[in-house]
């Protein structure tokens, strides 16, 4: 017969042995919710497809259109009046000035805009110098970048700034083009070209990532190859096709649809590779194998690391700090055209 003590004890063996079994139980359960969670988290469900968001209007005869730009003021949080007089960049602008608006062999229609996009730094006196030879100056605002997007580059957060001309939807197309450019023809002509008039359909039926915004339905943006990936100053003419684009050449229809997703595009670590700053982004946010593949113009257009084929060949742009490298030919044509400028302008008092 069990003693008193030794019925107590077996009693509370049992208890605590049916409470650890109940706590093992219980955990074992909480640990398969949290796992059959974790494996519907990670399902990625296909993202709702609206057929009217960001739709693109066709280009007519009322369509607005913008050939734009970008100044910088450097590393400087201030500068004074004429610290960018002598800036090779502030220059070049007002060479693009120029021939966009003033010479008689490039000048565009006159209902197309010259758009200078200049940072909080650039002086009030280089802002009004700008707008007297008939541009159209914006200050842009700053944009968010995370952590991981720098660059050795100077003023690399600056770069990002072109990313505000795709919220001018006051017109319909805007084609930038880098300061350092020389024009040898009609470049507003671009704007008839068939792949600029029609937008481009979403090809939601390629992959893509839904930890970002909401593809527009429809897209316009265009760009050229860049020849530093197929020859450099080398490069063949006609030049080879690449996979990649220069961003410093490319034509789209404005869409705050469209600079919501870059801003997206932002938020998650290296998504695009930050050295090549907003040209990594964009071929990224374009890619030829994505939902919205960029479109290729044609060569006549632009050359990037110009050469002597592609002025016999008659390309309308020339992407190259002239002022300091580049054929020696090239770098008199455009020592001629700034040259030009300054003779212009100072005619007519700028």
């Amino acid at each position: 017969m069990l003693t008193q003590p030794f019925v107590v004890l077996k009693a509370s063996m049992r208890l605590i042995f049916r409470a650890g079994y109940l706590r093992r139980k219980v955990m074992l359960a909480v640990a398969a919710l949290a796992l059959f969670w974790l494996l519907l988290s990670s399902v990625q469900q296909p993202p709702c497809i609206d057929p009217e968001f960001g739709l693109v209007r066709n280009t007519t005869s009322e369509s607005r259109y913008a050939i734009a730009t970008f100044l910088t003021g450097g590393n400087k949080k201030s500068l004074n009046a004429k610290d960018l007089d002598s800036n090779p960049y502030n220059i070049a602008t007002r060479v693009l000035a120029y021939q966009l608006l003033h010479a008689e062999e490039t000048r565009c229609n006159a209902s197309v805009d010259f758009v200078v996009l200049v940072t909080s730094n650039v002086p009030k006196h280089t802002r009004d110098q700008l707008t007297a030879d008939g541009a159209v100056v914006v200050e842009a605002k700053d944009i968010p970048l995370s952590w991981w997007v720098s660059t050795g580059v100077t003023r690399w957060k600056d770069q990002f700034l072109k990313l505000r001309l795709f919220e001018m939807t006051q017109y319909d197309r805007v084609l930038f083009i880098d300061a350092d450019t020389l024009i040898r023809g009609k470049l507003d002509e671009i704007f008839n070209e068939l792949e600029v008039q029609n937008p481009a359909q979403t090809l939601f039926q390629r992959t893509r990532r839904t930890d970002e915004a909401p593809l527009p339905a429809q897209y316009m943006f265009a760009a050229r190859s860049d020849n530093q990936l197929t020859g450099e100053r080398r490069h063949p003419f006609p030049p080879l096709n690449a996979e990649v684009f220069s961003a410093g050449f490319w034509i789209a229809a404005p869409s705050q649809e469209l600079f919501d997703y870059f801003l997206s595009i932002l938020k998650h670590y290296r998504r695009f590779d930050p050295h090549t700053m907003e040209q990594s982004l964009l071929n990224y946010a374009f890619r030829r194998d994505g939902p919205m593949p960029w479109r290729e113009m044609h060569y006549k257009w632009s050359a990037t690391w110009p050469n002597t084929g592609d002025v016999e060949g008659h390309v309308v742009t020339l992407h190259e700090k002239f002022w300091k490298t580049g054929p020696k030919d090239l770098r008199k044509l455009w020592r001629e055209q700034k040259g030009n400028m300054q003779r212009y302008f100072s005619k007519h008092g700028n």
